[in-house]
């Protein structure tokens, strides 16, 4: 019988104890937070279904989206300011405003990186 390739990155091993995976929560970044393994740190973001299967009523049900691979911390958790200024739908007045809150989020990240040697 012919061995077929699944796509995407392999599956947990449970059984693993030589693993090292982890997952990096914390309330300033949520809904996001990142999963550490063996090669890199990934981005992911905790959803809430809004809409259904082709426009039915939403479950609620939490979904997992995969928003990045990185190879250092630094760069994760700077995806994770990017998408947390994104998430901003505000209308801004000037230039200078639009840079104050991009700042706002950006020193907020660059704080946590200060206090931890990378």
């Amino acid at each position: 019988m012919k061995e077929t390739k699944s796509k995407g990155r392999p599956a947990k091993d449970e059984n693993d104890t030589q693993s090292n995976y982890c997952t990096i929560k914390d309330p300033a970044i949520e809904p996001f937070y990142i999963v550490k393994d063996a090669s890199n740190f990934t981005v992911m973001e905790k959803k809430i279904a809004e809409k259904g299967f082709r426009g039915a009523e939403a479950s609620g049900k939490e979904r997992e989206n995969v928003i990045g691979y990185y190879t250092s911390f630094k760069n994760a958790l700077g995806r994770i300011a990017k998408e947390k200024f994104y998430q901003n739908q505000g209308e801004y007045e000037t230039i200078q405003g639009y840079i104050s809150t991009w700042n706002n989020v950006k020193e907020g990240i660059e704080s946590m990186l200060n206090k931890v040697e990378i």
